[in-house]
């Protein structure tokens, strides 16, 4: 019994992430936020420093930089693993055509494919309270055409 109410926990818990994953490639923010405590924490690796802050403010704000830059933005879930009781480990790929310029990228229309790595902690309420994102930041910006 004890084990089955893991496995449904581990099965809830990856829900969430595939909730909050389905939601981005749906580009709905708000839905995105919903999965997400307003206290939680995001950390956007390749950004160092700048790439720290709150879900419901960073990370709502580097989202909509994205899209209103790539329009076309889209993301494949290849993976949703349970590291432990309470974190899930997303592989992702995300590609679209770059329409406007993006975080110091100036648009020259390119597009890009790249693999991400999410890391979700999810709290006891069920919602995501720390993300973790990585990906190869040189290789994303050679793809559109600057170099770093």
């Amino acid at each position: 019994m004890e084990t089955n109410i893991k496995q449904q926990q581990t099965i809830s818990f990856k829900n969430i992430c595939v909730q909050f994953m389905l939601s981005y490639q749906q580009q709905n923010i708000a839905k995105m936020l919903n999965c997400c405590d307003a206290e939680g924490l995001i950390d956007f690796i390749p950004l160092g420093e700048s790439g720290k802050g709150k879900i419901h403010e960073l990370g709502k704000a580097i989202w909509s930089m994205l899209l209103d830059s790539f329009p076309d933005l889209d993301n494949t879930l290849d993976a949703a693993v349970a590291d432990d009781k309470n974190t899930v480990r997303c592989q992702v790929v995300i590609r679209g055509t770059q329409a406007k310029d993006f975080a110091g990228i100036e648009n020259k229309g390119e597009k890009f494919d790249s693999d991400h790595i999410f890391i979700f902690r999810i709290s006891q309420n069920n919602l995501i309270d720390y993300i973790s994102v990585n990906w190869n930041h040189a290789d994303f910006a050679k793809q559109l055409g600057t170099v770093i």
